[in-house]
């Protein structure tokens, strides 16, 4: 069964990955600026930020199932309809309703993962659920590039047309693989991994998660995380227009980073056994936020695929540690809101952070984007260390 929701993990996040970029290129073909693909990002990520803890609630109710087949639907029907769009606003608008359906399946991929993982296995099972993640990161630009270089000398609006179809016919092979796996699990304890069906989460619990201190800094951890990968994914198809690279070259980019991230995830495991969870997010952080602020000077295609190795394996390690940070430091019956409010607070970041990486790209060029991420993820590193200090004191 465990197979099954890695791979369908793997085809959600090639379709994801495929269209999110075609999303920026969209912006541009559309007439948009780099302001321009920084305001629809940020619009992507804003309304999920009210829905994802709902939907961790519904989860600890027992709803995973409800939720993930909800959430298929739109991650099905919204690149088809991103497909049409020849209006920035309503090309923002869809991309939101899409957002929602992404966020709705990765909650209850997650919630899926728990309930079929004990507490010695979580580190290995998020590791190769995020590995299956970053498999699908490194195909789906690789096929949007394809995709897109059939049409792009002719009209970059019908190539992004392409990519979206693209993008709705891998969303569909997904869509029959959960259903399968569902049906596979109707009635077990895994769709209810944070306790019986039924069981209604305490009230104000979101609150309460939030005054955990470790919560919080590995909230701000995942969120500093992904905003980096976000940025990475939309700004970097506006930094190869800048320096002249093909949509062709920038998917290579996209995709070494996957590669480089689904590896590191893989021995996750591993790693942590040998060097310790938080001592691998502190290290990995710090490096990531080096990362980024190189990719400010530097242009030569070799340097800029060997950053991508280096992003990908310490970006890709924030993620599932931070999950399973999130699941062994909530009580167990709030387990699926709090991997909600992880997400919930990734989303803050998809939301605000790209609206100001565009506002300072319009002031300060295209490169300052990549300088906001390594400032914040520097932040993060720093406010992991009282934490390794305090393991490290006690053992």
């Amino acid at each position: 069964m465990l197979v099954v929701l890695l791979l369908g993990n793997l085809v959600v996040h090639a379709t994801m990955f495929l269209a999110r970029p075609v999303v920026s290129y969209r912006v541009l073909a559309l007439g948009g600026d780099e302001t321009t693909v920084g305001i629809v990002v940020a619009t992507g990520a804003l309304l999920p930020v009210f829905t994802a803890v709902p939907t961790g609630r519904l989860c600890d109710r027992g709803h995973a199932p409800a939720i993930v087949l909800s959430g298929l639907a739109l991650v099905l029907t919204g690149p088809l309809l991103l497909a049409q769009m020849d209006s920035l606003v309503w090309l923002a608008v869809v991309n939101t309703i899409y957002s929602i359906g992404l966020l709705a399946v990765m909650v209850g991929g997650q919630v899926l993962v728990t309930g079929m993982s004990a507490p010695a296995q979580r580190d290995r099972n998020f590791g190769w659920f995020t590995a299956a993640a970053s498999l699908g990161q490194m195909v789906g630009p690789l096929i949007a590039g394809w995709v897109m270089s059939l049409a792009h000398e002719r009209d970059l609006l019908l190539a992004t047309t392409y990519a979206f179809y693209a993008a709705s016919a891998i969303a569909a092979v997904a869509a029959v693989m959960f259903v399968g796996l569902l049906l596979a699990l109707r009635g077990s304890d895994v769709v209810t991994p944070s306790g019986r069906a039924g069981e209604r989460s305490g009230q104000g619990s979101a609150l309460r998660l939030l005054a955990d201190r470790q919560l919080a800094v590995a909230m701000l951890v995942s969120g500093g995380v992904i905003a980096a990968v976000d940025l990475i994914t939309a700004y970097l198809p506006v930094l190869g227009t800048h320096y002249g690279l093909s949509p062709g070259f920038v998917g290579v980019l996209l995709s070494v980073r996957a590669g480089a991230s689904f590896l590191s995830r893989v021995f996750l495991g591993v790693l942590v056994i040998r060097v310790g969870r938080l001592r691998v997010i502190l290290v990995s952080t710090a490096l990531a936020a080096c990362g980024m602020a190189a990719l400010i000077g530097v242009t030569g295609e070799v340097l800029l695929v060997l950053l991508m190795v280096l992003l990908g394996i310490t970006l890709g390690l924030g993620q599932p540690l931070t999950m399973t940070w999130v699941v062994q430091q909530a009580p167990k019956r709030l387990r699926a809101t709090a991997l909600a409010l992880r997400v919930s607070g990734n989303r803050v970041a998809q939301s605000a952070v790209p609206a100001l990486a565009g506002a300072l790209s319009a002031v300060a060029g295209v490169t300052a984007p990549f300088g906001l991420a390594a400032g914040l993820l520097a932040v993060a590193a720093g406010c992991v260390v009282p934490f390794v200090r305090t393991r490290s004191s006690g053992s």
